[in-house]
């Protein structure tokens, strides 16, 4: 089975086209994925990525965590998997409407001539939509109408004021004054895993303000159960908790400095917009019996 290894701000994801013909059936899908995204027995990703038809889209991204559970949405996933789209010839639009289990998502190419002249995708600007802030919606603990803004939690002992934003899944933002001090991987854990306050989980970022609208941050992903060079949906929801707590001017675009690169966020009209690369790796093939 052919497979695309591609990714996006250092998040690396397993493309399986599945455009023309099903190649895994839903029943086996959790089990390739846990096996392929494996790094040292499989491939090694932070995700996998099939790329589907849609009766009513360009296009259906259809996400795994390499845990093997269905994710709702990935922003960076979402742009590689619209680079692909284009390059490969399946949906040659510079606007393209995608199918996701988190809802419909647009996305914008931006496309520029290689030294060859040939139409390659530069950048990609996804419509994250609008973020959840109620409770009930992202969802956390208590009454389902109120919002869950600059809450002390505490772990291990310390205090930890929290901002929880959905974005199509549940992120737990922590502003922090140095986040090379953290301990992202128990810290992040023992929150992530807080059912009593995340009845589904979520993915944590500590994210560091180091000037004018620009950000570092660290995160913990939920799925990938541990922490990753970057993650898109929870750099959307981190824009949206310092715009909440009146820390950036929300007019300008934001930057994020993840561990795997940068990326941009503007705030428009109640809506979130993610912009950065996308990039292949490599290709390759794998066995696997579907049976």
């Amino acid at each position: 089975m052919r497979f695309l290894k591609m990714q996006g701000a250092g998040n690396d994801f397993i493309l399986i086209d599945e455009f023309q013909m099903t190649l895994i059936s839903e029943e086996r899908k959790p089990t390739f994925v846990k096996k392929i995204s494996d790094r040292h027995f499989g491939v090694g990703s932070d995700g996998v990525i099939f790329v589907q038809k849609s009766k009513k889209q360009d296009a259906k991204f259809h996400f795994f965590n390499p845990d093997g559970s269905i994710a709702e949405i990935c922003g960076n996933g979402l742009r590689c998997f619209a680079k692909y789209l284009y390059e490969s010839g399946i949906v040659k639009k510079n606007f393209m409407s995608i199918e996701t289990n988190a809802g419909t998502v647009k996305i914008k190419l931006i496309i520029n001539k290689n030294s060859k002249n040939k139409s390659m995708v530069s950048e990609v600007r996804v419509d994250m939509g609008k973020p959840r802030l109620k409770r009930g919606e992202i969802p956390v603990s208590g009454k389902p109408d109120t919002e869950f803004i600059n809450q002390e939690v505490r772990v291990n002992d310390k205090l930890y004021k929290i901002t929880a934003i959905g974005m199509g899944n549940p992120h737990a933002i922590i502003l922090c004054n140095n986040i090379d001090d953290i301990d992202v991987v128990d810290t992040g854990r023992r929150i992530r895993y807080d059912k009593g306050l995340f009845p589904n989980g979520v993915n944590v970022h500590f994210i560091e303000k180091v000037g004018d609208n620009e950000f570092k941050i660290r995160s913990y992903e939920r799925g990938v159960e541990g922490e990753t060079l970057a993650c898109g949906t929870g750099i959307c929801a981190s824009a949206v908790a310092v715009a909440i707590g009146g820390i950036i001017n929300p007019e300008r675009e934001i930057i994020f400095h993840a561990k795997g690169g940068d990326l941009k966020v503007e705030l428009k009209d109640d809506r979130v917009y993610l912009t950065g690369d996308a990039n292949e790796v490599f290709r390759g093939e794998i066995y696997f019996s579907d049976t």
